[in-house]
């Protein structure tokens, strides 16, 4: 069972990027932070296996600047998204570190069509005192195998 506090981190989380608040939702990071979406769920090395996704912090925050920048036509208008995230549970505790695992479905609409993407995530939070602070993030999506659309959002 997952703490109260760790749970409302994640519903946090989720919820700015649903509402694109891309800017608050870096400030959750550390300066080290790496931000992984695999293409397998048996992928455990980023370096070796190809990745949908493997950023460190400086490409977060260029990601991020390319989202709020006006110029990705993809988020014209601004697409509307609702997580939901359940099944919190910790991992590991080690001090100040903890590691959660969560599973997420994403609803996705733009335009008349909706996108329906499911996973599960794997983060590893600092504690940054009576809060946290996002380590490492993996995001398995269900369908990572597959022919994925557009992922001009974060995950």
């Amino acid at each position: 069972m997952a703490d109260a506090a760790i749970e409302q981190f994640l519903y946090r989380e989720a919820r700015l990027m649903d509402e694109g608040k891309y800017r608050e939702w870096l400030s959750l990071w550390t300066d080290d932070a790496i931000y992984w979406v695999p293409c397998s769920d048996d992928d455990t090395d980023p370096r070796r296996d190809v990745s949908l996704i493997y950023d460190n912090r400086e490409r977060l925050v260029q990601r991020v600047d390319r989202l709020l920048s006006g110029t990705v036509l993809a988020l014209d208008p601004r697409p509307l998204m609702r997580r939901v995230v359940s099944n919190i549970e910790i991992e590991a505790d080690a001090g100040s570190d903890v590691t959660v695992a969560s599973n997420f479905i994403l609803a996705h609409a733009r335009w008349d069509t909706q996108q329906i993407w499911a996973g599960r995530s794997l983060h590893k939070l600092r504690r940054d005192g009576a809060t946290f602070k996002i380590v490492f993030k993996k995001v398995m999506l269900v369908n990572a195998e597959q022919e994925i659309p557009l992922l001009q959002f974060i995950v």
